[in-house]
């Protein structure tokens, strides 16, 4: 009797530490994957439209009488950007290129004058930038600032109104540079996608424009200084 009290008092304090070992044991916990911090950091490419509107201001240079007169125009622009971003803090600071195609036109009256019958077309066919973009985001909402260069190309025909050997046409196209400044805000409804809405004025100096004329016309060359506005909503892909 003895030893077999003994036997079971061995067993039991042999097998008291591992059972005691499988009580305790912690419960395995399975890792929490922090939470992915939002950033406007990448590349992106994407489509705008909208519409755009400029001021043409000429004068005749060879008459010393000459006073500054002005023609305004407005149309459609569509159209695509390509850019990057690099966020720091809540600061995003990037590089973006447009190109669009524009149907700004005018089609009577204008800078370079004309008597009774004259037809003028005077259009801007395509708007073009690149430009630096500075702004603050909010989570998945960036307002921005942007600055930089613009591209343009004024094309215009015109004639006299006359028929027969009176007839007489002119034509031109000459491109430009000038400057950018605008703004905007973009909005990322999801993970790659996202909607702007932007503003830009355009500034462009004064260059001489001497049209090519043909038959009974004669056209003297003019200074012509242009403004651009443009508003515009567009899609960008992220990358």
């Amino acid at each position: 009797m003895g030893k077999k009290l003994f036997l079971t008092a061995a067993l039991l304090s042999l097998a008291t530490p591992a059972f005691a070992a499988d009580i305790i044991a912690p419960v395995p916990v399975k890792a929490q994957v922090p939470p992915q911090i939002f950033t406007w950091t990448g590349f992106y490419i994407g489509a705008h439209g909208g519409g755009a509107w400029s001021k043409w201001s000429g004068m005749d240079p060879t008459d010393p009488l000459a006073v500054w007169s002005s023609v305004t125009a407005s149309g459609g622009m569509v159209g695509g950007q390509l850019g990057g971003n690099y966020q720091i803090s809540n600061f995003v600071v990037g590089l973006e290129g447009s190109g669009a195609w524009s149907s700004v036109t005018v089609n009577a009256g204008g800078p370079f004058g004309g008597g009774a019958g004259f037809a003028l077309t005077l259009k801007n066919d395509y708007i073009a930038t690149v430009a630096g973009r500075f702004g603050v985001a909010f989570d998945r909402v960036l307002l921005y600032a942007k600055g930089g260069a613009a591209f343009t190309r004024d094309r215009y025909s015109a004639n006299n109104g006359l028929a027969a050997a009176l007839a007489g046409s002119a034509s031109g196209s000459f491109n430009r540079t000038g400057w950018l400044a605008g703004g905007g805000v973009e909005w990322m409804f999801l993970p790659n996608w996202s909607v702007k809405a932007e503003y830009n004025y355009m500034g462009f100096g004064a260059i001489t424009e001497q049209p090519v004329t043909t038959g009974n016309l004669v056209a003297t060359p003019a200074n012509v200084k242009l403004n651009i506005q443009t508003g515009t909503v567009g899609v960008n892909y992220h990358f």
